[in-house]
């Protein structure tokens, strides 16, 4: 009934956790080569670095199959990308920007015959300037622009095309922006969060409206997109157009950045006490992660037509 801790020891807000865990017998998680067999010595395994590494990836999905818990599911993430994602928005009803994926030259095998080049026209009248370029499994700001005209689009388009597989999406104009974050699936706290580049945005509350429904709203479906992918903590980023229609922007962040100096103290004291009792109710139940594909058409609805 141990708890495995797969962070670095300095991180805050995993300290924070530790503490808020109490009784719970907790360690940092260590490993060098593993032969087979070899029994997780941990009941539940709280993840926030195999994202970044082939090995400890490996690690936690052999341990989860050998009746470990691991937070986030070693089977879920990494199998969804910012397009594939889209199929999940639209079984939900979740509006959310115009999308087209570009095609990458292949430099290792002479596809031509296969793919295509972009069909510049057609994109533009989907998606529309500005528009924002960014890579399809693209990780915060990494490669990410706002392209103001079609000559800076192609510009770019050039300089990433046999690096990157890219997309390009609508600029949705916005008048407010919110994270929220979701905890087992279950609860959710909305704090307004204005984004910038290199870690320069900032958080703020109070969260929406709860005359106009908006904070029901989102709040449901949070907590419905975390449940399709299948994520026990995340951060979903929502914005609020000028007509009042929240728009899902960012929906897949299986590792929150949780800070203690940029979050308001309700927010981070919130978020700590709600994945405390997740850990705690893992632990208890003896639940087992899902290693199943995500069926859309059966776990949230038929996709459409």
């Amino acid at each position: 009934m141990k708890v495995g801790i797969l962070e670095f020891h300095d991180n805050e807000f995993i300290r924070s956790v530790v503490a808020g865990l109490g009784d719970i017998q907790t360690e940092f998680l260590q490993s060098g080569q593993l032969p087979h067999p070899s029994p997780s010595p941990f009941r539940v395994i709280v993840d926030r670095v195999s994202f970044c590494d082939p090995f400890l990836r490996q690690l936690m999905r052999y341990w989860s199959l050998g009746g470990t818990y691991v937070l986030n599911n070693p089977f879920f993430t990494q199998v969804f990308d910012k397009l594939s994602e889209l199929l999940v928005y639209d079984t939900l009803s979740i509006r959310h920007a115009r999308t087209v994926l570009l095609p990458r030259v292949n430099r290792t095998e002479d596809i031509k015959e296969i793919v295509r080049q972009p069909d510049w026209g057609a994109l533009e009248a989907q998606v529309g300037f500005p528009c924002i370029l960014k890579p399809v499994d693209g990780y915060a700001w990494q490669d990410v622009f706002k392209v103001e005209s079609p000559a800076a689009l192609r510009s770019l388009y050039e300089s990433f095309k046999d690096t990157r597989t890219l997309i390009v999406q609508e600029f949705v104009k916005y008048e407010t922006y919110y994270r929220a974050f979701c905890v087992g699936t279950r609860d959710v706290y909305l704090v307004r969060w204005t984004p910038q580049p290199f870690d320069m945005g900032e958080y703020a509350l109070p969260g929406p409206d709860t005359q106009s429904g908006l904070r029901e709203l989102i709040t449901e479906k949070t907590i419905a997109l975390n449940a399709a992918l299948g994520l026990d903590f995340n951060a979903v980023e929502w914005c609020v157009t000028p007509e009042g229609m929240p728009v899902v922007i960012d929906s897949y962040n299986d590792v929150p950045d949780v800070r203690r100096e940029k979050l308001p103290p309700a927010c981070y004291d919130w978020v700590v006490d709600r994945f405390c009792a997740c850990i705690r109710s893992k632990l208890a139940s003896g639940e087992r992660n899902r290693t199943d594909s995500l069926l859309l058409g059966s776990e949230a609805g038929a996709l459409p037509g």
